[in-house]
């Protein structure tokens, strides 16, 4: 766990590895922006209508401190999130992108221009139609990180005019109420990735929105296509750069909100053992390919 680092630094004949894990993984925050028009047939479809405007979207990602995140919730292990694709994808992860600076004052201007206001000063904006901007904030209750980073996004959102009801939920309960039932507002989640980034991409794409494996309902035809060119296309370079403009497209539209990609904390005892590999790309030493390198040390 993350809180025996401090110790372990100080340990004699201990030698402390941190970074991302293998599998890559992302921490992530759907949102429910469903068009009415793409409910699937039986669904439930209950998401706040604000979060189909862009702007609301951008507005929470601006109130997002991910800084403050990694500090108080990772003690500093891990780097700040920008998209599905996790940086432990190496090649096809997008590091060019620039990220929505933590800015609650031009979140608060954005939301004024869009003309969400507080009406009634209780501290809570509403829609333009008095819906105050009051959204559902689920988790799986087997994550044992989430809680206290819901705790944080709900103080930060707070401060924007926005409350959330804040609520762990059975994985299997919340697998339904969010895929394909749209019966969400926020969830804090969390997915592991292929070798290849076409798994999470995917998990954008419009067409997959009746069978609940795009989970936030977002719909864009040039993604769509931009989607299908990369699945195709056979030089790698060339598909990094549609991959990449992939990214770009979901971090412009807010699709998902990444607050941080968790690294992985691992340890070895160096006066038992030798043959380790030095600073692997990613974290993973119980990996075959790193236990049939070690020997005892004699």
């Amino acid at each position: 766990p993350n809180t025996a680092v401090a110790a372990l630094r100080q340990a004699a004949d201990v030698q402390l590895i941190v970074g991302p894990p293998q599998p890559p993984e992302t921490t992530d925050i759907l949102i429910n922006q469903l068009a009415p028009e793409h409910c699937p047939p039986g669904s439930t479809c209950s998401g706040h209508p604000a979060l189909r405007d862009r702007r609301v979207r951008q507005a929470l990602a601006l109130a997002v401190d991910k800084k403050k995140l990694i500090e108080v919730v990772l003690l500093g292990m891990g780097t700040p999130g920008l998209t599905l694709i996790p940086e432990g994808l190496g090649r096809w992860y997008n590091n060019t992108l620039q990220d929505y600076p933590f800015d609650p004052a031009q979140a608060r201007k954005l939301l004024d221009q869009a003309g969400y206001r507080d009406s009634d000063n209780d501290g809570v904006r509403e829609t333009p139609d008095h819906r105050p901007l009051d959204f559902r904030f689920n988790w799986p209750s087997d994550s044992p990180v989430a809680p206290r980073t819901a705790q944080l996004l709900a103080a930060m959102w707070k401060e924007i005019g926005v409350s959330t009801q804040l609520q762990s939920v059975d994985p299997d309960a919340l697998t339904a109420a969010c895929c394909p039932g749209f019966d969400y507002d926020l969830i804090l989640w969390a997915w592991d990735s292929d070798p290849d980034p076409s798994l999470l991409l995917g998990a954008m794409h419009g067409g997959r929105i009746p069978a609940g494996t795009n989970e936030t309902g977002y719909a864009n035809p040039e993604y769509d296509a931009l989607y299908q060119r990369q699945a195709a296309e056979l030089d790698l370079e060339r598909r990094q750069q549609l991959v990449w403009e992939l990214q770009r497209l979901a971090l412009q539209d807010v699709v998902y909100i990444v607050p941080y990609y968790a690294h992985r904390v691992q340890a070895y005892r160096t006066d038992r053992f030798t043959g380790w590999p030095a600073n692997p790309p990613r974290v993973a030493l119980e990996h075959p390919s790193s236990l049939a390198a070690v020997r005892p040390r004699r």
